[in-house]
């Protein structure tokens, strides 16, 4: 994929990991695509969980590493449109890849496609194309997904285990330090530790909201105040009593 400007700006885009082992996952998961990728292959798969968790950077990376040539459709931009499936989809899974072995197409959102039309077609799909091209589908509901999709594909749920959930919280935050420290960005890592904890496991969420408090080169207690539903009612009561030096 080709880095646009846009994606050297946005943190989530420009440190998304690009290999398997720079996800942060739990363990088990980890060493079973690590297994897929060492055997030069992989199944259809149906990634399920909470946003921001890293289904959409695991497709990708996955693809990247077995040097397949993969396409990304948005389920809730693209999700309802039959141009999508004849044009799109069926184009590009039906023809031979002139600069890669493999063909991978990732269905980011899936739980948006219509389960009467598109997901009926897309099974069909995946059994017409599957010596050619494999499937990715990504989505947060795993019940809006039609059960012969389920079928055919490996179910996978990005839910990370109670026992790991302190390792993987770990590993996030010295990821988020190592990201402000290439930015140049003096933080205090009680701050950064505590937006962890209330965003996890949201790793888009707490990414994007470190890069929106970092604007002033600083991630410090003023960040906490910023945030706290507290500050609010201290803004209100101030602007009640027109204390606007206060405010």
């Amino acid at each position: 994929m080709i880095n646009t400007s846009e994606n050297q700006f946005v943190w989530v885009e420009k440190y998304r990991p690009r290999t398997i082992n720079e996800c942060i996952l739990p363990k088990n998961f980890k060493l079973t695509l690590k297994s897929f990728i060492k055997g030069g292959q992989i199944p259809h798969f149906l990634f399920y969980g909470t946003a921001g968790v890293g289904k959409t950077t695991v497709a990708r990376a996955l693809c990247d590493e077995i040097g397949a040539e993969y396409i990304i459709i948005n389920g809730s931009e693209e999700g309802r449109m039959i141009d999508t499936l004849r044009v799109k989809i069926k184009g590009f899974a039906s023809t031979i890849s002139l600069t890669a072995s493999k063909k991978v197409i990732i269905l980011d959102e899936a739980d948006y496609m219509t389960p009467n039309i598109m997901q009926p077609a897309l099974r069909g799909f995946i059994e017409e194309f599957s010596s050619n091209c494999r499937f990715i589908f990504t989505c947060n509901f795993k019940n809006k997904i039609i059960d012969p999709i389920k079928s055919r594909c490996s179910v996978i749920d990005f839910k990370i285990p109670n026992e790991e959930r302190a390792v993987i919280a770990t590993d996030f935050f010295n990821r988020v330090v190592e990201i402000l420290e290439k930015e140049n960005i003096k933080y205090d890592k009680k701050v950064v530790a505590t937006l962890i904890q209330k965003y996890f496991p949201d790793f888009r969420k707490t990414l994007n909201e470190l890069q929106r408090y970092s604007v002033g080169g600083t991630i410090d207690t003023g960040v906490l105040i910023g945030v706290s539903d507290e500050s609010y009612s201290i803004l209100f009561k101030n602007l009640k009593n027109k204390e606007w030096d206060k405010m």
